[in-house]
């Protein structure tokens, strides 16, 4: 299998260069976005492996993206993982009816990261 191609989208550009960089040296191929439309627009140019999901941004929130992306036939299998700084439990609510396939809580870990692209 080739490198992974991911799209990680954060309207705060440390959040995003951090994590990027983290996954550039697991050997992914990585794509950013500042917001839920600017990602949604990233994927009809090209396909992603996976994509990492800030919940809070302008324009159009994490939330709103994920389930636009899901009720797209084209990208509905693509797996979206949260990016969230909220505990786990404030998060569960919310995250069972949004389409999320998993949640990276902030500060991000390697090995957080790790699990999340061999679970997927």
């Amino acid at each position: 299998m080739g490198k992974r191609k991911v799209l990680v989208v954060d309207d705060i550009f440390a959040n995003q260069f951090l994590l990027a960089s983290m996954l550039e040296e697991m050997d992914c191929n990585i794509r950013t976005a500042s917001n839920g439309q600017e990602a949604f627009d990233a994927l009809g140019g090209e396909m992603f492996d996976i994509i990492f999901m800030d919940i809070e941004m302008p324009v159009m929130n994490g939330i709103e993206a994920t389930k636009k992306i899901k009720a797209d036939p084209r990208y509905c299998k693509i797996p979206v993982i949260a990016l969230t700084a909220h505990n786990l439990e404030e998060f569960t609510e919310m995250f069972a009816d949004t389409g999320f396939d998993g949640l990276l809580e902030k500060p991000y870990s390697c090995e957080g990261i790790s699990e999340i692209l061999n679970k997927f």
